[in-house]
């Protein structure tokens, strides 16, 4: 079997990954148009703390998005480099056996017999493989997919565009839009990690449910709807950041900055400090 011969199908990006990254860099430069000369005039004209203020989230946001979009690009292409050198350092170790199978004439017993020693040598390369792979995925920037990050993006511009909807209406249905918001992506995060069947995930949903209208219908009458969506907004960055990685720890066991790695450490020096203090007063 010659090399050339062989014609394998790698995965590539799929046409609904492509339209999204499209719909990113399309929505981060209309975000950073419609702010970057009002914040110009603001600073050249007539001066608007308020409108000043507004625009720099909008044009902080815009980078934001534009940023996401280019480091889901480079995931994938990473994701798709990674494939290919799995690929290549796996194929050159089974090709001698693809050749033999395919090369002597044997009876149907001593075929299946190839056939199942192939299988376990791939699968026992496989598991090799394994552990590299993990650490190609952490180091490109965490054990999410490439389509759940796709997903979480989206989500993040569907909020924005909720967000500055309830800034030029802010109406009564506030609260509930706020609570609406908190539900989606307490979904969307539960989904990823499928953490259905934990108790600890369906108490996350009900603090917002119970706190967030009470919480808005105060919070604008005491400050007003324009403090009222600030706060909501830095309470659904910090309450999605928390359930987020409280779900990766559960599920993988990974800490930010890999500090699980940390604690291990930490635990297997108390243990050696230990042992030693018990030794010394035996």
């Amino acid at each position: 079997m010659r090399s050339g011969d062989r014609e394998v199908k790698r995965p590539g990006i799929s046409f609904r990954e492509k339209f999204g990254v499209f719909s990113m860099i399309i929505a981060s430069i209309y975000l950073i148009y419609i702010s970057i000369f009002p914040i110009i005039f603001n600073l050249t004209g007539d001066f608007n703390a308020f409108d000043l203020a507004v625009n720099l989230i909008i044009l902080a946001i815009g980078i934001g998005v534009l940023h996401s979009a280019i480091l889901f690009a480079r995931r994938t292409v990473l994701y798709s480099q990674s494939i290919d050198l799995a690929f290549e350092d796996i194929y050159p170790r089974i090709e001698p056996v693809l050749r033999e199978v395919a090369s002597v004439d044997v009876d149907l017993d001593m075929m299946r017999d190839r056939l199942d020693a192939m299988n376990l040598n791939i699968e026992h390369l496989r598991r090799e493989m394994r552990p590299a792979d993990r650490s190609q995925l952490h180091g490109s920037g965490g054990d999410t997919s490439v389509t759940a990050f796709l997903h979480l993006v989206l989500l993040a511009n569907i909020t924005l565009g909720a967000f500055i909807f309830l800034l030029q209406y802010p109406r009564g249905y506030v609260p509930y839009v706020l609570t609406i918001l908190y539900v989606v992506w307490w979904l969307a995060i539960t989904a990823e990690y499928d953490l259905w069947k934990i108790s600890g995930a369906w108490t996350w949903v009900f603090v917002p449910i119970l706190l967030v209208p009470t919480l808005s219908i105060t919070t604008d009458i005491l400050a007003g709807s324009y403090m009222l969506l600030a706060w909501m907004a830095l309470g659904l960055v910090a309450y999605t950041g928390a359930y987020y990685l409280w779900g990766r720890y559960l599920i993988h066991d990974m800490l930010p900055f890999d500090l699980q790695e940390r604690l291990k450490f930490d635990r297997a020096k108390l243990r050696t400090a230990w042992n030693r203090v018990s030794k010394n007063k035996r």
